[in-house]
This record gives structure tokens, C-alpha cells and sequence, in this order.
């Protein structure tokens, strides 16, 4: 059977790209009526094969605990979800990372402005070039047991909480925010070489 699979990892402390970027966006490209907060993952989403969504599960949660190169349980967070491959497929989880309620918010941003509310856009940011999801497939490939995995993406995800009208006009602030097209515009990604895609889209509970 075929499943989609992914694995979200943060840090348990503070995470200084992360507020360096904050404090960029907000201090000196002049986002700090629209950026509410921010965090940053690392990300894999991949496909997986395997007798069921349970032993798939279990067998990629023994490799992420126990390898270096995908969780250090001593200071990672992280989410491993498994999904069946087809719409609306029920998913199963396993990790101590609460993504669904993962919504930091800075305590020095402005009130949301009348009409407008905070949305959460994930933006995945990685290269043009494959070459490091081949590297991870072939990790993970030599240290499963009957689950196969192919199609990996790899990167960081971008939680940017964003004040905005609606899901288009969050998107459209999010991108704004992450796409460095000048010194004035965009510092998450540099589009000569790194390109980005929406992997969710919520609306944080007040």
C-alpha cells in the first residue's frame, strides 16, 4: 500500500535564525504591521509503501528517533504523519510536536487591524537541485524494514502568522515576506537558487 509521509522537526529552545529573521521583517523591511510571529522546521515529505499505515509508521518513527541526521531527541520537537494515498484519507501520527497548535505570536507587533485576521501560511523552502533528498532517501532506505520510500522533498518550512483579509491575501504577504527580490524585499529564500511552495494554510485560535 501507498501512503504520503511527512516529518516536521523544531528545535526545543529558542531558535536564533529564527528571531534574526523576525527582527529583520519587522526592524528593517518594515512588516511589522503584518508579521504576528514566526517559526521555522525542517522538513521531509516523501512517498512510503508498506504492508499498512501502522507499520509504516512505526518503522520510519524507529529510524527518525534513533538517527542524528533527522531528530536529536534531546533537543528536537517533531511530528512524523502518515496519510493514505488518496483524498480525504484518514492520517496517524507519532512525535511530541503540537504543529496544530504551534502558532507563536511576539508580544511588540500591532494590533490586528479591523477586518483583517491572523492566518498561518507554511511556506516550504528548498533547492532547485534534489540532491540532498537523495542522500536522505538512501539513509533511510538502508535502515527500514520492508517499508520502501521515494519522492522525497526536502527543506524548511516557514510558519509565517500573518495579518491578512483572506487565504489569498496572507499567501501573497507570506511570499512578499520570504522572496529576497531586492534589499528592500524578502530575506527566507533566494529564488536563483530556492524555490518555495505553500504546504498549508490555518487560522490560529485567538
Amino acid at each position: 500500500m501507498r501512503f504520503k509521509a511527512e516529518l516536521w522537526v523544531r528545535l526545543k529552545v529558542a531558535d536564533l535564525v529564527a528571531q534574526t529573521a523576525w527582527m529583520t521583517l519587522t526592524e528593517k523591511l518594515d512588516f511589522s504591521s503584518d508579521l504576528h510571529g514566526i517559526v521555522r522546521y525542517s522538513y521531509w515529505g516523501f512517498d512510503a509503501e508498506g504492508e499498512s499505515a501502522e507499520k509504516v509508521i512505526e518503522d520510519l518513527d524507529r529510524v527518525v528517533r534513533l538517527d542524528s541526521s533527522f531528530t536529536n531527541q534531546n533537543k528536537h520537537l517533531y511530528l512524523l504523519r502518515v496519510t493514505g494515498d488518496t483524498p480525504g484519507a484518514d492520517s496517524i501520527t507519532a512525535g511530541d510536536l503540537p504543529l496544530d497548535r504551534d502558532y507563536p505570536v511576539h508580544d511588540t507587533v500591532e494590533n490586528v487591524e479591523a477586518g483583517n485576521k491572523r492566518f498561518a501560511c507554511d511556506l516550504l523552502v528548498r533547492e532547485h537541485r534534489n540532491d540532498r533528498a537523495e542522500g536522505f532517501v538512501s539513509r533511510l532506505e538502508s535502515r527500514l524494514k520492508g517499508t520502501k520510500v521515494s519522492g522525497m522533498k526536502v527543506g524548511e518550512v516557514w510558519r509565517l502568522i500573518v495579518n491578512a483579509s483572506g487565504d489569498e491575501d496572507a499567501v501573497r504577504k507570506a511570499e512578499n515576506m520570504a522572496v529576497t527580490r531586492s534589499r528592500r524585499e524578502g530575506v527566507l529564500l533566494n529564488p536563483h537558487y530556492q524555490t518555495s511552495e505553500l504546504v498549508g494554510i490555518s487560522v490560529p485560535e485567538e
